[in-house]
């Protein structure tokens, strides 16, 4: 009970009111912080064994994590397929804010520590620009943007796309058409070649030998509509959903690998022009998440357009 004051007949007098009713421990389900930890890193490495390395725990103890927040939310958050792992719908809201419950707390226990904690910038790219462009992503963006600290991810654009949408990725660099990626802060065309081993000669007799990724990305899905527009029959020969797989099976001479011009590594050879269809050049998109202030940005994005643009 609380009191207050009443004046009644000139009088003051003191009357008891009930005090509002604060939620007790049987009114609310609590989320440990560890749950969702350990759900934000399934998401961001892809991979329930890598979670469990993280956190120096086993895999069914990452499991039975899983299993108690899902019990705890009474949903379903994560689908495993053979690319890894995927959000339901319910598991990507739940992201959102797992992030930011998360962000909160990590604020907390640095502030009682008395250590200034900066916001984070997430910056995600994809998997393909990682071997000729990642380095001078890391040494030639500065640690800091403005009062945030940086931090860079890799994936194939359409996780990228799906991590900006909720919430996990600040900034995206994807490959994409302008349905894909729409209102971009920056946007640019690359030109799209068909690389291969040096050594490598191409059977006019039999179908064109493909490398590519299981997904089908934007480059792979150019390249075969280019074969079938010009009624060249194709097929894939090397399958793999890590790039760097799929450049050393280009340089192991299995066929033929398409990539933006400024991706081309050493070690891979540019096809001349007339030997293969000509390919449409591909849309690069910088993208951001919804409400992100990108005043203290700008400099970054400079910066990101400039390296992926290089030619070196």
């Amino acid at each position: 009970m609380r009191k207050t004051r009443a004046r009644q007949g000139g009088k003051s007098t003191e009357v008891l009111q009930p005090r509002e009713k604060i939620a007790g421990p049987s009114d609310k389900i609590n989320i440990p912080t560890d749950l969702l930890r350990t759900f934000v890193a399934i998401y961001q490495l892809g991979s329930f064994t890598k979670a469990a390395h993280l956190f120096e725990l086993t895999q069914p103890a990452v499991s039975a994590h899983m299993k108690k927040l899902e019990s705890l939310i009474g949903a379903d958050l994560i689908e495993r397929n053979v690319a890894g792992v995927n959000l339901t719908a319910c598991g990507e809201e739940v992201l959102k804010y797992a992030r930011r419950i998360l962000l909160i707390n990590d604020q907390i226990v640095s502030s009682a520590n008395q250590q200034r904690s900066l916001p984070i910038v997430r910056l995600g790219f994809p998997n393909i620009f990682a071997a000729v462009k990642l380095k001078a992503i890391l040494t030639e963006c500065p640690p800091t943007v403005g009062s945030s600290r940086l931090q860079v991810c890799c994936d194939h654009s359409p996780g990228l796309l799906r991590s900006i949408r909720s919430g996990y990725l600040d900034l995206a660099v994807v490959l994409g058409d302008k349905e894909e990626v729409s209102d971009p802060l920056r946007s640019w065309s690359e030109p799209l070649v068909w690389v291969r081993a040096p050594d490598f000669v191409p059977d006019p007799e039999r179908a064109v030998p493909l490398v590519s990724s299981p997904n089908v990305l934007l480059p792979d899905r150019i390249a075969m509509d280019a074969l079938e527009q010009a009624n060249q029959p194709y097929e894939i020969v090397f399958s793999a959903f890590d790039s760097l797989a799929r450049r050393s099976g280009a340089m192991a001479g299995l066929g033929y690998l398409p990539l933006p011009l400024a991706l081309v590594p050493e070690g891979l050879t540019v096809e001349r022009p007339g030997i293969m269809p000509a390919l449409p050049p591909v849309r690069i998109g910088m993208i951001a998440r919804e409400e992100l202030d990108i005043n203290d940005l700008t400099g970054l994005l400079d910066s990101v357009e400039r390296i992926l643009r290089s030619q070196t």
